[in-house]
């Protein structure tokens, strides 16, 4: 597990096994169609199927080992308001969001292939067409507000759920598919 903070909030990446990005895909290529964006939540079946291989079971623990090393708390319980699916195609953006709860997390599924021209370029505001963009606060003299991923298949982000993100639209092939969630987390009284 990786870790940034490049202007408070801390940012986790980790790598989810490959196994599990194929049972998420598997499921996700029953839902989707080529060529055409869509949303959907996944079933609460699938996500607890497989009991300490599950999805949530494993979402979970990730949920846990960020916020031991975010503020050395010990997390009672972790209870997933919802996952849910996206899946993109070139043009379409993901517009400058937060979620909901207390911690929130994007797994990459599938990158599309973005045009060479289109990898060099940058929105005004430097946010990277295609990439994963956190923001915070405002543009201030000698203070980063920005900071981009380049999302690879099986890189799960853990995050504040009141971070702001973007996934600006990007030009070329494929599709990007992420899995998203946000949960709420019950820590231990010191």
């Amino acid at each position: 597990m990786d870790f940034f903070s490049p202007f408070g909030p801390l940012i986790a990446r980790l790598r989810l096994p490959q196994d599990m990005v194929d049972r998420v895909n598997e499921y996700a290529d029953t839902m989707t169609s080529p060529d055409k964006s869509t949303e959907f939540l996944l079933p609460t079946d699938f996500v607890t199927a497989g009991g300490e291989r599950s999805l949530a079971h494993h979402t979970g623990n990730l949920v846990r080992r960020y916020l031991k090393r975010a503020e050395d708390s010990r997390v009672e319980r972790v209870d997933f308001d919802v996952f849910w699916v996206v899946s993109q195609y070139a043009g379409t953006p993901s517009p400058v969001h937060f979620h909901s709860g207390d911690i929130a997390g994007v797994l990459y599924l599938k990158v599309p292939d973005i045009d060479a021209d289109e990898e060099e370029r940058t929105y005004i505001s430097g946010r990277q067409a295609g990439y994963i963009n956190f923001l915070i606060g405002g543009k201030q003299r000698l203070s980063k507000s920005l900071v981009s991923f380049k999302p690879q298949v099986g890189d799960f982000y853990v995050f504040p759920d009141w971070l702001l993100h973007v996934a600006e639209p990007f030009r070329g092939s494929g599709e990007r598919r992420s899995m998203a969630f946000n949960a709420v987390v019950g820590v231990e009284e010191s």
